[in-house]
C-alpha cells in the first residue's frame, strides 16, 4: 500500500476517544429510535395493496388469462398465508370471486370480520358487485380502485358494477383494458425473471472461478488511506450524524412548498453525501478529483467486465440466501415498504426521473465510496481482509435499518466488497449497486 500522505488526519486520542464514544452513543440512540419508528409503521396495515400483492395477482390470474388454467385450492391457501395486509386480502377476495367461487369469496370476507379486509367502502362495493346490495357512488368506487392498485382486480370489480348499472356487456371494454394491462405486467415479470435466472447461472460460474483463483493476487491493491483509525471512526460517525439529520433538514427546507414533498429524499441524499465527501477529502487532504482517482483506478472496459461478473454473483448468492432464510425466518413486512410508499406518491416524469437518479445513481456512488472505497480498505489494513469483508458487509446491511432485509443486504455488501478486493477499484461495485437499485426501482414503479 502507498505511504500515508503528510496531510492525513491523526487526531489526539485525549479528545478523540471521548468524542468517538459520545458520537457512537448518539448514533446507537438515533438508530434505535428510527428502527422503532419504522417497525411501528411497518406493522400498521397499509392503506393500499403492496407490491407483493400485485405480483401475486399477476401470478394467480396470468395462467388463467393465457391458458384457461384454474387456480387450485392449494394456491388459494398459499396466497391467503402470504398476504397479511387488509388491502392485499381484499384484492385476493376479488380474485377468488372472479377466478373461483363468489360464494367462497364471500365466506372469506365473513371469516375476516369487519376490520380484516379492506374497509367499509370495499365491503359495500364487493357486496354490490357480487350480490344485490346498492351500488356505491362514483367517489367511493374510485377510492376502492385506487387502494386496490388500479390493476386487474380493481378493473374486474368495477366492470361488475358497470354490468349492474348498464347491462351485462357494459363492463367489457374495461375488462379488455384490464387483460391488456395484466399481459404487460406478465411480460415485465417474465422478462425480469428470465434475466434474473440467466444472471444466477452466470453467477454460479463466476463463484466457481473466483474460488479456483482465490490465491491469485488482486489486479491492484486496495485504495490506500493514511488517516488513523480514530480519524476514520470520526469521519464515519460524522457522516452517520449527517445521514440522520439530512431528512429532517430537507423537510424543513421544503416546508413552504408542499408540492415538493417528493424532493425530500433527493435533497436529503445530496446533503449527507456532500458532507460525507467533504469529510473524506478534508481528513485525507484531497480534492474531489484526487479522491476519485484514488478509489476508482483502472480502465473503464475492465471495470465494466468485472462489474457484470460480480452482478451475476450477487444475483446468485442473494437468491440462495433468500431461499435459505425463507425456511427459518417468519414472513414479515417487505423490507422495501418505505420505497414502495414513496413511489406511490410520485406523479409525473420529473419526480420519477429525479428519484431514479438518486436511487440508481447518487446513492450507489456515495455508498460505495464510503463503505467499499473508504471503510473496507481502512478495516483491511494490516492484512485483516477477511475481518474487513465481514464487518463492512454487516455495517452496510445494518445501516439500512431493515431487520427483515439484513441477510440479503449483508450478502450484497459482501459481494460488493469482494469486487473491490479483486479489482482494487470502485467501478465494478458502483455498477453492481446501481444496477441492483435501478432494477428494483423500475420493477416497483411498474407495479405502483
Amino acid at each position: 500500500m502507498d505511504s500515508a500522505p503528510p496531510s492525513s488526519w491523526h487526531p489526539d486520542r485525549r479528545w478523540a476517544d471521548p468524542l468517538i464514544a459520545l458520537l457512537a452513543l448518539i448514533a446507537l440512540m438515533a438508530a434505535g429510535l428510527t428502527l422503532r419508528t419504522r417497525q411501528a409503521g411497518n406493522h400498521r396495515p397499509s392503506a393500499r395493496t403492496s407490491l407483493q400483492g400485485q405480483i401475486l395477482e399477476a401470478v394467480l390470474a396470468g395462467p388463467r388469462l393465457l391458458g384457461g388454467a384454474r387456480v387450485t385450492p392449494g394456491e388459494w391457501t398459499k396466497a391467503r398465508t402470504q398476504l397479511a395486509d387488509p388491502w392485499d386480502r381484499a384484492l385476493l377476495a376479488v380474485l377468488m370471486a372472479e377466478l373461483g367461487d363468489p360464494a367462497e369469496a364471500r365466506g372469506f370476507l365473513a371469516e375476516e370480520g369487519p376490520a380484516g379486509i379492506g374497509g367499509e367502502r370495499f365491503r359495500r362495493a364487493f357486496a354490490a358487485a357480487y350480490g344485490s346490495d346498492p351500488i356505491p357512488d362514483a367517489a367511493a368506487r374510485e377510492d376502492v380502485g385506487r387502494r386496490l392498485g388500479n390493476g386487474y382486480s380493481a378493473s374486474l370489480l368495477e366492470a361488475r358494477l358497470r354490468d349492474r348499472e348498464g347491462g351485462p356487456a357494459s363492463g367489457e371494454a374495461l375488462r379488455a383494458r384490464a387483460r391488456s394491462a395484466l399481459l404487460t405486467r406478465l411480460a415485465v415479470l417474465g422478462g425480469f425473471g428470465l434475466l434474473v435466472m440467466t444472471f444466477a447461472v452466470g453467477g454460479l460460474a463466476v463463484g466457481v472461478y473466483l474460488w479456483l483463483t482465490r490465491r491469485q493476487p488482486p489486479v491492484q491493491p486496495l485504495p490506500a488511506w493514511g488517516l488513523s483509525g480514530r480519524a476514520a471512526a470520526l469521519v464515519f460517525l460524522g457522516w452517520f450524524m449527517a445521514f440522520f439529520a439530512a431528512g429532517n433538514l430537507a423537510s424543513l427546507v421544503l416546508l413552504p412548498w408542499p408540492a415538493l414533498r417528493w424532493a425530500v429524499v433527493p435533497l436529503g441524499t445530496l446533503f449527507h453525501a456532500g458532507i460525507g465527501v467533504r469529510l473524506l477529502c478534508w481528513a485525507e487532504g484531497l480534492t474531489v478529483p484526487e479522491l476519485w482517482r484514488r478509489v476508482a483506478p483502472g480502465p473503464a472496459r475492465r471495470n465494466l467486465a468485472w462489474g457484470v461478473a460480480f452482478l451475476a454473483l450477487a444475483v446468485f448468492l442473494v437468491l440462495a440466501v433468500a431461499m435459505a432464510t425463507s425456511l427459518v425466518l417468519k414472513p414479515d413486512q417487505s423490507p422495501q415498504r418505505d420505497l414502495q410508499e414513496l413511489l406511490r406518491g410520485l406523479s409525473g416524469w420529473g419526480p420519477s426521473l429525479a428519484m431514479f437518479a438518486v436511487v440508481a445513481g447518487l446513492a450507489p456512488v456515495f455508498e460505495e465510496l464510503l463503505f467499499r472505497g473508504f471503510l473496507f480498505p481502512v478495516l483491511a489494513r494490516g492484512g485483516r481482509v477477511t475481518l474487513a469483508l465481514a464487518v463492512s458487509a454487516l455495517l452496510f446491511g445494518a445501516i439500512h435499518l431493515q431487520p427483515a432485509g439484513l441477510p440479503i443486504l449483508g450478502t450484497l455488501g459482501l459481494v460488493l466488497a469482494l469486487a473491490v478486493r479483486r479489482t482494487g477499484s470502485l467501478g465494478p461495485a458502483i455498477l453492481v449497486h446501481a444496477c441492483w437499485n435501478g432494477s428494483l426501482f423500475l420493477l416497483m414503479r411498474t407495479f405502483t
